[in-house]
């Protein structure tokens, strides 16, 4: 399933942080293969060369800008969407992808900035029509429709107020940016270019101007234009299930899909990319299948039979269990690199029961983060303190861990006037009259054996301080709708991440606390925003990293989050390919540039 989704190199990573049910991979070696000619490659390649991947979860849905789930990520961009650049999985520096080149930058007056791109003379869509500047000033139009469910995805590209097009040459475009914005290359640049003459055949957005679309005053008009609302419905509903109506430059088309069975990729027989002489643009499998499963030990299962190629998200004991398997030390490689991403337990803080920081600060000293560590993650985690990765410089390690303390939970629970004056073992408290029990709903996603050991590890110590932790696992799409509602008091996901510089909108703005916004757990105060709109503008990064600094103090002084850990990512793959080590980018393989090993 997701859980929220965080800056990543591709749409999802960049424009909506990705809820994480299970662990990422980072890794260690390239993904590319500069020794071998591309197209010799991909000639020789067995047309039923398929790669078989194990998918966590049911997308929700196709669409790539709507889209808020890791899985629906993992399957979509850049299988089968792609962007004018993309990240190297070993540099973590941009490359040129559906661009020619890297973009011109420019500072304007007024604090503004153009970034100016020319896309590849041979990037064409599926019918054969070259892909524009147009396209992209569509995609970008669809993302800021106010009707469109793209909600999460406006954050990251809020900025721009124009597409200048060049008249003689398409291909040549320039971004018009309001703004400096600290991720502006990459949120330009990763953004999965849609085909306009498919997905607005009727030209509903063309006469729409972006900084028309930006302008707040024009909000009330728009969300009434015909022209809006119907470009919108179209585009929330009959674009994100078809696999028939989905289109995208990637060299890959969704030929099949059905819920908690699988996805079905199959490569373009006719792909713009195969005219490219790059390696940094390749993709030699013919077919790459998802299979939905959502328990860990059926996953196992199908791994030993070797009906999957690439199993993420291994559980930590399972995976050493797996290291020792001779038939799968035989058949797979094991690996295990730090990952960008935690794991939490999110509070809802608009809830009576949680709306005092004394409590939420009382269920973190319910939590004891060194046995998650060691015994759940079986040593293959480390504790962290805050919303920023570990791995990154601007982590606030003068945070200190919360120590796992009864007694401190009992005295404030005391101090806020959660007693257990009934004799049932579960603190109550009279709130506007009305008698509450401290009785507090855990929402974890269905399958996902970590979360319930987590929440059952929870739940017996919560226990010995007065307080219930009712346990309660949910599908994927279920969960998601629960979440969006704030429908819950208790949810333990994660948040994937990626090497990017932190901007914390999407999940922790206030603007952000919203039926599509990231911002779960009702966070934020004038501060806070504050700091998370100058960080966005601010490209001096020492100064940047001091307000990174204070920021996780107000965080952890305000306590909207238990943070728990920070996976390695445990994950094997066949050795039936070549150039397909692990890698240190979310989802920790690129199944593209897999290539068919010799038989010895």
């Amino acid at each position: 399933m997701i859980i929220h989704k965080n800056l990543r190199p591709s749409l999802n990573l960049l424009f909506a942080a990705c809820l994480i049910f299970a662990c990422y991979s980072c890794g260690s070696d390239s993904t590319t293969n500069n020794d071998k000619d591309k197209d010799a490659t991909t000639t020789r390649t067995p047309e039923d060369f398929t790669v078989r991947i194990l998918l966590r979860g049911n997308v929700d849905g196709l669409n790539v800008l709507l889209t808020q789930t890791a899985s629906a990520t993992e399957v979509l961009t850049p299988n089968v969407h792609c962007g004018l650049l993309d990240m190297d999985p070993k540099t973590f520096e941009y490359k040129p992808y559906l661009a020619k080149a890297q973009p011109e930058i420019k500072e304007l007056d007024g604090g503004r900035m153009a970034i100016s791109y020319e896309i590849r003379e041979e990037a064409v869509w599926d019918d054969g029509s070259p892909i524009t500047g147009e396209d992209y000033a569509f995609t970008i139009k669809a993302i800021k429709n106010p009707k469109t469910n793209a909600a999460p995805t406006r954050t990251f590209v809020e900025f721009i107020e124009a597409v200048e097009v060049d008249p003689n040459n398409l291909k040549k475009f320039t971004i018009i940016c309001n703004k400096v914005y600290l991720l502006a290359k990459a949120s330009t640049g990763t953004a999965p270019i849609l085909p306009a003459y498919y997905y607005d055949a009727q030209g509903l957005m063309s006469d729409f101007t972006i900084a028309e679309l930006n302008d707040p005053a024009n909000l009330d008009r728009l969300n009434k234009d015909p022209r809006i609302v119907d470009f919108a419905k179209d585009f929330n509903e009959n674009y994100n299930h078809d696999p028939e109506k989905i289109i995208g430059a990637g060299a890959y088309k969704v030929t099949d899909i059905v819920n908690n069975q699988h996805i079905k990729l199959v490569r373009k027989k006719d792909w713009w990319g195969d005219k490219v002489n790059d390696d940094f643009i390749a993709a030699y499998p013919n077919k790459l299948h998802f299979k939905i499963i959502e328990d860990d030990n059926n996953a196992l299962l199908s791994l030993k039979e070797q009906e999957l190629d690439v199993m993420t998200y291994i559980p930590a004991d399972k995976f050493l269990e797996l290291k020792k398997n001779d038939r799968a030390k035989k058949h797979f490689n094991f690996y295990t690199p730090d990952a960008f991403g935690y794991r939490y337990i999110g509070m809802n803080m608009a809830k009576p029961k949680l709306s005092d920081v004394r409590v939420r600060k009382a269920l973190a000293h319910l939590v004891d983060k060194e046995h998650l560590v060691e015994q759940v993650s079986s040593g293959l985690a480390t504790s962290v303190n805050g919303p920023v990765s570990h791995l990154k410089k601007s982590y606030n390690k003068n945070i200190p861990t919360i120590a796992f303390d009864i007694e401190k939970a009992k005295a404030l629970l005391d101090e806020a006037g959660w007693k257990d004056t009934d004799g049932d073992n579960i603190r109550d408290k009279v709130v506007e009259g009305q008698k509450l029990s401290l009785s507090l709903k855990f929402l974890y996603p269905q399958g996902k054996q970590l979360y319930k050991d987590i929440g059952q590890v929870f739940k017996d110590e919560a226990a010995r301080a007065g307080v219930e932790i009712v346990m309660i696992s949910s599908e994927g799409s279920v969960m998601i709708e629960d979440l969006k509602k704030r429908e819950f008091d208790l949810t333990c996901l994660g948040w994937s991440q990626s090497p990017l510089p932190d901007d914390f909108k999407q999940i922790w703005h206030t603007a952000s606390n919203t039926y599509e916004g990231s911002n779960l757990v009702g966070f934020g105060n004038e501060e806070s925003d504050q700091l998370i709109e100058e960080i966005r503008i601010t490209m001096d990064e020492e100064k940047r990293n001091k307000m990174y600094l204070r920021f996780q103090e107000i965080i952890a002084d305000q306590q909207p989050y238990i943070f728990l850990f920070s996976s390695k990512s445990c994950m094997a793959i066949s050795k039936r390919f070549k150039n397909a080590e692990a890698v240190s980018l979310r989802p920790g393989y690129f199944a593209r540039y897999f290539q068919l090993a010799e038989e010895s």
